[in-house]
Parts: C-alpha cells; sequence; structure tokens
C-alpha cells in the first residue's frame, strides 16, 4: 500500500472537503445496506457524498408527491434519501443530492407527458433524431427556454420537492447546459425558441411592425457604429420562411443588411441566459423553502469556452450557486498523463480567479480516465484479435503489467493464440494491472494548489480500479 510521506501528509491536511459523487442503487435497499455503504467511504476519509438521486432517464429516487410517475420502481417505499441523510449524519459527513437537470431519457415521464418541451433542431427533431461515434445518440435533452416548459413547470418543481422533504447539506446540479456532444450549435430551434429568440433578442418591434426604421444618416464610417437605434433585424418575409431558413438566419445572419454575420452573438447570449436564468429559478425555490440549504454544480473547466459551446459560463451562477465544482476530467485534456497534471495546475490557478465569487470551489477530477495508456491497449489488442490482426506493438505497451498480474494470459498471448485467454482477462481486469500511483499523483497534484476540496468520480470506479486502499492510504485518518 502507498505510505504518504510527510510532505504528502502537510498537502493532504489542506483539503477539508474529500468528496465522491456517488450512485444511489449500489446502496441497497435496507438501512443496513445503506449503513455499510455510507461506512466504506467514511472510512476512506470520504467526507462529503455527492449522491445521484435523479438520472439521465428522468427518473427520481425518492417518493414525489407532485410527480409519482417520476419515482423510480421501488423508491416509494424504500426512503433512500432518509437512510442516506441518517448515516451521513451519523459519522459527520457531508451530503449533496446530485441531480441531472436537462436530460432525460426517451422514456422519461416528463417527455412522454410533453413531447413539445425537448429541444428540437434546425428540422424540428430532437436530439434522439443525431448520430454520434456511428451510433444512435440516445439522450434525450430538454429545452432551458420554454416557458411555460420543463423549467418551470417540472425541474424546478422537483428541486423544490426535494428540499421541502430533505434537510441535505445542498443540493447539486449536472448537465446544467445544452448538450455539447454533438451539433452544440443546433440547438435549440423548437417552435418556442424560433418565436421567442427573436423577441428575447429584440430583432423586431411589437409596433410598426412593417417598418425597417433606417438610420436617418449612414455617416459612420461601419455600418455597426449605427446599432443603437435598433433597426428591424429580421427580413421582411421573415413570415413566410420555413424552419431551416429561420434557424440559419439566427445563428448565421446578420444583424445590419451588409454587416458583419453576427447573429450567433445574440444565439449563444440566448443560451447562456436561459441555463443562468434556471439557476436564479432552482435557488429561489429551494431558499424559499429551507433557506440552509447551499447549492452547488458540476460543471465544465473553462466557462468562457462551455459559454459559447453549451451556454454554461458559469461565472454567472455565483448568485444561485454556493459551491462551484469543475469537472477537470482528463479526457477534457489533450496529450500524456503527465502533460494532463500540468495542465491541471494552470487550469486551477484559472478556476480560482473565474470561481472567486463563488463561496466554495472545489475542483473535481474522474477516475476513469486516469488509465488511458493502460486502457486504450487492451482495447486494441481486443480488436486486432477480432480481425485476426497483429497486436504485437499495441502488446508490447502493457506486456510488463499483463505478466505481472496474469501471467498465463502473457504466454497464451505470446504464442499468437490468446483470444480465449484474454477475452476473459478484459471482462474482469485484475485490479493489481492498474498503477495506484497515478490516483496518488492526482490528489497530489491537486492539493498542491492550495484549494479547500476536491471531488472524485465516482465510487463506482473506486471499486472497479481497486482503489480503495490508495484512497484511504490518501484520506484516511
Amino acid at each position: 500500500m502507498f505510505q504518504p510521506s510527510a510532505m504528502h501528509n502537510l498537502a493532504m491536511r489542506r483539503l477539508s472537503y474529500r468528496a465522491v459523487w456517488c450512485g444511489c442503487t449500489e446502496a441497497g435497499s435496507t438501512q443496513e445496506s445503506v449503513a455499510e455503504y455510507v461506512e466504506k467511504m467514511h472510512q476512506a476519509g470520504v467526507n462529503c457524498i455527492l449522491v445521484h438521486l435523479k438520472g439521465g432517464d428522468g427518473r427520481v429516487y425518492w417518493k414525489s408527491d407532485i410527480f409519482p410517475e417520476a419515482t423510480s420502481e421501488g423508491y416509494d417505499e424504500f426512503d433512500l434519501p432518509g437512510a442516506l441523510l441518517l448515516e451521513c449524519r451519523k459519522r459527520g459527513m457531508r451530503i449533496e443530492a446530485w441531480l441531472i437537470d436537462f436530460f432525460e431519457g426517451q422514456n422519461g415521464p416528463a417527455y412522454k407527458s410533453h413531447p413539445e418541451w425537448a429541444m428540437a433542431n434546425a428540422s424540428g427533431a430532437p436530439t434522439t433524431s443525431e448520430t454520434l461515434r456511428g451510433e444512435a445518440y440516445s439522450c434525450l435533452w430538454m429545452c432551458p427556454a420554454r416557458r411555460p416548459g420543463y423549467t418551470d413547470q417540472w425541474l424546478v418543481p422537483l428541486y423544490q420537492e426535494f428540499a421541502r422533504k430533505y434537510d441535505f447539506d445542498a443540493v447539486h446540479h449536472d448537465y446544467v447546459r445544452y448538450p455539447g456532444d454533438l451539433a452544440p450549435d443546433q440547438y435549440c430551434f423548437c417552435d418556442y425558441c424560433l418565436e421567442n429568440m427573436p423577441r428575447f433578442n429584440r430583432f423586431a418591434t411589437d409596433v410598426h411592425r412593417e417598418k425597417q426604421f433606417y438610420h436617418a444618416l449612414y455617416d459612420r464610417p461601419y455600418v455597426e457604429s449605427h446599432w443603437e437605434q435598433s433597426p428591424r433585424v429580421l427580413p421582411a418575409n421573415w413570415d413566410r420562411l420555413p424552419r431551416s431558413m429561420k434557424s440559419r438566419f439566427l445563428l448565421e445572419g446578420s444583424f445590419f443588411q451588409t454587416g458583419r454575420n453576427d447573429l450567433g452573438y445574440f444565439f449563444y447570449s440566448y443560451r447562456t441566459h436561459w441555463i443562468t436564468e434556471f439557476t436564479r429559478m432552482a435557488a429561489e425555490a429551494v431558499r424559499s423553502v429551507r433557506p440552509g440549504m447551499e447549492i452547488s454544480a458540476a460543471v465544465f473547466k473553462n466557462p468562457i469556452h462551455s459559454g459559447r459551446f453549451i451556454g454554461q459560463d458559469w461565472r454567472t451562477f455565483a448568485p444561485y450557486v454556493d459551491g462551484c465544482i469543475p469537472m477537470n476530467y482528463r479526457d477534457h485534456y489533450p496529450g500524456t498523463f503527465d502533460e494532463y497534471l500540468d495542465l491541471l495546475r494552470e487550469t486551477i490557478t484559472d478556476q480560482k480567479v473565474w470561481a472567486r465569487d463563488f463561496r466554495r470551489y472545489w475542483p473535481g477530477a474522474a477516475i476513469n480516465f486516469l488509465f488511458f495508456e493502460e486502457e486504450l491497449p487492451l482495447m486494441a489488442i481486443q480488436r486486432a484479435l477480432k480481425e485476426g490482426q497483429d497486436y504485437s506493438m499495441e502488446y508490447a505497451k502493457v506486456a510488463s503489467r499483463v505478466r505481472a498480474c496474469a501471467p498465463n494470459v502473457a504466454d497464451a498471448l505470446e504464442s499468437g493464440n490468446g483470444r480465449a485467454e484474454f477475452d476473459a482477462f478484459i471482462k474482469a481486469v485484475p485490479t493489481c494491472y492498474w498503477p495506484k500511483d497515478k490516483l496518488v499523483r492526482l490528489v497530489e497534484a491537486i492539493s498542491e494548489t492550495g484549494v479547500d476540496g476536491m471531488s472524485l468520480f465516482c465510487e463506482e470506479h473506486l471499486q472497479q480500479y481497486g482503489l480503495w486502499d490508495t484512497l484511504t492510504d490518501l484520506w484516511g485518518e
């Protein structure tokens, strides 16, 4: 097991909050199983859990009185949040309710009741019409802007209901954004946004709609210099244009005829407004029923970039969110593991400035993405074996690790006839295969920046990669 140095212990003492995102179904459905679940994390030195209580399928893991159809099966009888809260309080642990905000499953209760609440692209189709990496995209995203809609009629009421029912330390936003892993410029052009976006940005007036209101004198060096009289931006034939042309104009058109193609600015500002507006509404709802409850959010690493691509300029969340937890996951960075740690330290320096108006800032990191060097060659070997291709170059990258953990598999691969042995190996990779020092170096890199805390994603991966003992050495008493 890892033996921390004196310098390491000094760094660890600066981490007042040692948090882990964790699932809820793994906790079981009895008070005893929940106690065992929480105790395992407590023994490892975890003093805050962010527990998943509203999923990407739209289901919640408490008995919802306002939307009983959203309650996941079995959780109308077993009070999981109550059991978790009791066990955390016994151990002096902080607990936050991790809630997925803007996407639902295709069979999610909100979408089934109100399909018009879903985001739509320029063709009027939902996100599930897209293809990602050769497969149908399964995430059904809901429009944050529509009123009445998912935000005000479903999501905010759920936040308020949870806060009324449970005295958790905080509720925790996740997916508080537009989709970013596909077509980030194509959503949302639902019927509501097509109508509301021009009105929101005042591309036309409600009175004297037939007039263009051109500037009296175009006597300045640039046409954009005449912006303050707010001319009619929409073309005269707007009402006759099909959806696809309206959508393209709102994203790629010009504020002025003959001017620059600058309407994208207003498209992105519209999206960031509605995401931030949701955090305001959620905070107001939560604080109205439980004034002492905090709110936190999992956000992307750079608010300037995420503001443009996913409508999440989280700098604007500060009045409505107490704790900022950027997801500084390795898959959000290029390069090697060492380069990741260098970039991570630099990012944290920037984030401290961006997060200065929040009460709390904890960087987050993901366990599973630490092992690209060890995991990707295994995937390549598996493909090569399946296709009857040479795998020697990929095997050379991990041969010593495979041999140390499974010499029979190494012998089979080196003999050129190891598909069966390797298939068994990759279905349940021995935990000894994974280099534990990567977690150590990650935690040390974050600790050395002087932050108060950090959060790890996630409890399931601690188990998968055999890292409980390593975490206990890092964080335990």
